[in-house]
């Protein structure tokens, strides 16, 4: 009988559809690090955290610029905690990881999707 082990791999990989101004998305391998069900739980808590500190500052009428920055440092922590590994030419590091933060609203989002529906076909059963 073959042996099979309860822990899961440390990472996973999948490619992402990263949005590109102007031109058609293109797909990128990411190595993603795996995390248990309290790390997850951990991570949509930090998301709702995110959403009420947003919620706030819009109460405050404060300027696009200022939710930008906000949500610039809150998608990069992010992505830090997640992405091990991707296919750029560039050096995986927080300087590389905020600069694609920032070339567009869109692609952390779909980092953090595909990421996330990864979990969601291991539970549906691939």
């Amino acid at each position: 009988m073959a042996k099979i082990s309860i822990k899961q791999n440390p990472t996973f990989k999948l490619d992402v559809e990263i949005p590109r101004i102007g031109d058609k998305p293109v797909k990128v391998p990411f190595v993603f690090a795996y995390r248990d069900r309290d790390e997850l739980s951990e991570f949509a808590d930090n998301g709702i955290q995110h959403g009420k500190e947003v919620r706030e500052l819009i109460e405050k009428e404060c300027t696009v610029r200022e939710l930008s920055s906000k949500s610039e440092e809150f998608q990069t922590s992010q992505l830090l905690l997640i992405v091990k590994g991707w296919g750029f030419d560039d050096e995986l590091n927080e300087e590389n990881i905020r600069a694609l933060v920032r070339s567009h609203a869109a692609v952390p989002d779909a980092i953090v999707a595909a990421y996330q529906s990864a979990y969601n076909k291991a539970r549906e059963g691939n």
